[in-house]
């Protein structure tokens, strides 16, 4: 019987490197066993949501081409090109800007500048209701102090809530230390200052799973658990100890960087949690897989864009496939089997 097929991709900045390998390589498998070259990822899922570096990647692989909007623009190889080839320019700062923010402690860490260029190359003007498949990306508004959902199923409906795919992406990733506050447009006037959906929803798979039961899909009406597939991607496991000799003095200044470690993988693991026990009450316990790969020989920062550990990092996503064929090549049958409905 048919399936809803969601794809739902974490937050974790540089380290979409691990989400956006592992994709690559289920295409490529797409590809081999139904011996069609031309076969992307996309054409066997029906929904995809992302934070932050997941909302980036899940943007990227739902624009369409241009030359045939039909099919999507970038193979899952071009959408992780994104992190190699312009990583290094956006995690990067001038002496001047180390100097003016008191490097990271009056101001952002990074300015925003590179990661504007690489999303206008990659994203052009491309509004969020031309996307191809119906998808939710997270943010959260600091003035109204509540979470921005971008749906691109509100966005064919009103232009208030259309705006470029660009300043969704940037929106979603504007993580708190790391890049400034996004103040954003709406295609119809209305402007929205926006921070990373990291800080509420690092991991949005049970924000997809909301979204997908209001939702229609061929002749599937409000799905539950039952009716679904769904693939949940983190960006690695970060297990770094912090030891209570050293916590139980630390003061804000050396709570920063763990705290948001600890937010980030706590939202995640607690989401799984729920849907694991959620997806079993529904009888369905194999509809639900997370993929949460080793870091391995990768460093766990999220702004670490350096040429070696983005290596790393590719190379931690391919040994985790390595390691799992069995989980890997029963996931790419289900998705083949499954098939997605042609809109």
């Amino acid at each position: 019987m048919k399936q809803v097929a969601i794809l739902s991709i974490d937050g974790g900045g540089i380290r979409g490197i691990i989400p956006g390998t592992i994709l690559q390589l289920i295409e490529e498998k797409i590809q081999e066993k139904t011996q069609n070259p031309q076969a992307r990822l996309l054409d066997y899922i029906d929904f995809v949501a992302g934070t932050s570096t997941g909302g980036i990647l899940g943007c990227a692989m739902l624009v369409p081409d241009p030359i045939d909007p039909s099919r999507p623009k970038y193979s899952m190889e071009e959408v992780v090109n994104l992190y190699h080839e312009n990583g290094a320019a956006i995690f990067s700062k001038s002496l001047g800007h180390k100097l003016k923010s008191v490097f990271g402690w009056r101001e952002e860490k990074y300015p925003s500048t590179n990661l504007k260029i690489a999303l206008k190359k990659y994203f052009g003007d491309v509004y969020l209701s031309e996307l191809m498949r119906p998808s939710l990306f997270a943010s959260y508004d600091i003035e109204s102090r509540k979470a921005k959902f971008f749906k691109h199923g509100y966005a064919c409906q009103d232009e208030s809530h259309d705006f470029y795919v660009r300043d969704v992406s940037l929106a979603t990733a504007a993580a708190p230390t790391y890049f400034e506050a996004a103040l954003i447009e709406s295609r119809f006037g209305s402007k929205y200052p926006l921070i990373d959906g990291g800080v509420f929803a690092n991991n949005p798979a049970m924000c997809a799973y909301a979204e997908v039961r209001k939702c229609t899909f061929g002749n599937i009406a409000n799905p539950t658990s039952k009716d679904m597939l769904l693939l949940s991607l983190g960006t690695g496991s970060v297990k770094e100890e912090i030891p209570y000799s050293k916590a139980k003095n630390f003061g804000l200044a050396q709570w920063i960087k763990p705290l948001i470690d600890v937010m980030m993988s706590g939202n995640s693991e607690t989401v799984s949690h729920q849907l694991e026990w959620l997806f079993d009450a529904g009888n369905n316990r194999d509809g639900f897989i997370r993929i949460e790969p080793e870091l391995h020989q990768a460093k766990p920062d999220m702004d670490d864009a350096s040429r070696s550990n983005m290596n790393a990092l590719r190379d931690a996503a391919i040994k985790y496939v390595k390691d799992n064929p069995e989980k890997i090549n029963i996931l790419v049958d289900k998705l083949i089997a499954n098939q997605t409905y042609e809109d």
